[in-house]
């Protein structure tokens, strides 16, 4: 599978109820195929919302974290994905925070980046959640 091209938005979209539709996930969604329109918030860096959006449109999303073990950095889990016996074609939904900021990236099945709206060269970002998603 190969992933579509990203829509980046030139801001975060806020609603009046405080609901966010933010461009790092808007980027991450629309790589998979999921259509900007099928959507209008992508959630905090908390929240299950993303997931929802997946299943949706067609996606199996199961959680990574305990594979990670205690180093839960992105530069940490690019190594350990390599490694993990998921379906070829697997793309990760990585959630990070750092400077008390919330932020999404997806990675491959190669641990290689396919979307990060903010890349980093050394990245020790610590990873609050990491999602392997695949068509089901």
């Amino acid at each position: 599978m190969t992933p579509f091209q990203p829509v980046r938005l030139r801001d975060h979209i806020w609603h009046k109820s405080g609901e966010i539709k933010s461009v790092c996930v808007t980027a991450c969604l629309t790589a998979l195929g999921v259509p900007l329109n099928s959507y209008h918030y992508t959630g905090h860096a908390n929240c299950s919302r993303r997931e929802s959006i997946l299943r949706r449109n067609g996606y199996c999303v199961r959680s990574r974290m305990s594979a990670l073990g205690k180093q839960k950095t992105v530069g940490n889990a690019r190594k350990v994905i390599r490694k993990l016996n998921d379906p070829a074609g697997t793309y990760y939904l990585v959630v990070v925070v750092y400077g008390g900021k919330g932020h999404a990236l997806l990675l491959n099945d190669e641990g290689q980046t396919v979307v990060d709206t903010a890349p980093r060269k050394m990245d020790k970002r610590k990873i609050v959640s990491i999602k392997a998603c695949f068509k089901s």
